[in-house]
């Protein structure tokens, strides 16, 4: 089963890269961007798969394509915030003050939401639009304070969006080797490889999307990882997919200049 990249039938004409091809696939990519880029391509297992691309991705449009009805807007943005200002679970009363709606509408939107939500056996609202308060395997560290997510998109939107200083730890699900990405203002600082899993239908993003979206080191070792499990998604840089990770998650934190935690 190929890997869709959205822009190539990549993986059917596979070819070693020339020391030429780098430049060319770079050019219109930012200075501070060029050699972590080339860094990445070289290590690509097949040239016909772009590099640099700025469309937005396939993968990422499925997920964008499912609009957020107000009420629910309303509980996300001050369900994310209570978490990422506290670190501690959410009670319901104090959820719906914040969010200025009654007990019974958050009730009805967590039954019709349930796989974007997380909570504990208590009712507590313990993870919310990708951040959590429950460790996972994609750790933020945001000004010594550590909140977690539940895949590697949430991670790059919520420090994009942010603007926030801090560092993403994570593990490259093919190799066990840890990823480790530093941002700085909400931009990502060197390398790093991102899988987004195509084809959302508005099912649990939570537990059946999420589990799938993850970082990797270089490229080819998400290119195997993804054709072994014979998946179909877009596989891009960090740098690639920042900007379309904040501007969704800038509707879920607001305008802000820091985080507050």
């Amino acid at each position: 089963m190929p890997i869709a990249t959205g822009t190539t039938d990549q993986l059917l004409n596979c070819c070693v890269p020339t020391a030429t091809e780098p430049a060319a696939a770079v050019v219109e990519a930012d200075d501070s961007e060029v050699s972590a880029q080339e860094d990445d391509y070289l290590s690509a297992s097949c040239c016909t798969v772009p590099t640099v691309q700025t469309d937005a991705t396939a993968a990422l449009d499925d997920v964008k394509a499912h609009e957020v009805a107000p009420e629910v807007a309303a509980l996300r943005t001050a369900g994310f915030r209570l978490l990422l200002d506290r670190g501690t679970p959410v009670g319901l009363d104090d959820w719906a003050e914040a969010a200025d709606i009654d007990q019974e509408t958050i009730s009805e939107v967590l039954n019709r939401n349930a796989g974007r939500v997380q909570l504990d056996e208590q009712g507590r609202l313990l993870g919310i639009a990708g951040l959590t308060i429950e460790p996972s395997g994609h750790e933020l560290d945001i000004r010594g304070q550590k909140r977690w997510t539940w895949c590697a998109l949430d991670a790059v939107g919520i420090l994009g969006a942010l603007e926030a200083t801090g560092t993403i730890r994570s593990t490259d699900p093919r190799t066990g080797a840890t990823v480790t990405i530093e941002f700085i203002d909400g931009q990502p600082q060197g390398g790093g490889t991102i899988f987004i899993l195509g084809g959302y239908d508005g099912g649990n993003m939570r537990e059946e999307w999420c589990p799938l979206v993850n970082f990797f080191n270089n490229r080819s070792d998400a290119e195997t990882w993804v054709e072994d499990n014979q998946l179909t998604g877009d596989i891009l840089t960090v740098h690639q997919i920042t900007e379309e990770a904040t501007e969704i998650w800038q509707a879920v934190t607001g305008p802000t200049d820091h985080p507050t935690c």
